[in-house]
């Protein structure tokens, strides 16, 4: 049996949250928050940085859809993303609803932390495991 890595992505405009998990365990953990650029554009450096230190075998990018299930600005970025990374390292992107996750790691983080405001790194990094461990709980994996 070959165990399988994979790799996903909170996208968002200042950073993105980094999350890993592997068909063997299939339990997610946050890795890493990357910060973009100065002028905005995404830091491919420091995530070809993680993609090479994890060497995985798919990526799964959140797709932040509105309430009514419909495309926004953020769904155009992130699929965007997804299409660049899927050129650059020739790894299947898989993308996910990642309706509320971000809600939802500022909830847990708060009730974590204990504190008013969960620092957002954290929530971005919260934000990419669950979204990588709602992929994990609906799909077989190989």
């Amino acid at each position: 049996m070959t165990v399988k890595t994979y790799l996903s992505f909170d996208v968002g405009t200042k950073r993105t949250g980094i999350a890993i998990a592997n068909s063997l365990t299939a339990h997610a953990s946050g890795i890493e928050t990357i910060l973009h650029n100065k002028d905005g554009s995404t830091n491919w450096t420091q995530i070809e940085q993680s993609v090479s230190k994890h060497q995985p075998h798919k990526f799964i990018v959140g797709l932040p859809l509105d309430n009514d299930n419909k495309e926004q600005e953020m769904t155009f970025i992130a699929r965007s993303f997804g299409r660049k990374l899927e050129q650059r390292f020739n790894i299947e992107v898989i993308f996910i609803d990642e309706y509320l996750s971000s809600s939802e790691a500022k909830n847990q983080l708060k009730w974590h932390y204990a504190h008013k405001n969960a620092n957002r790194g954290d929530v971005d990094k919260r934000s990419a495991e669950l979204i990588l461990q709602t992929w994990l709980n609906e799909t077989t994996h190989d």
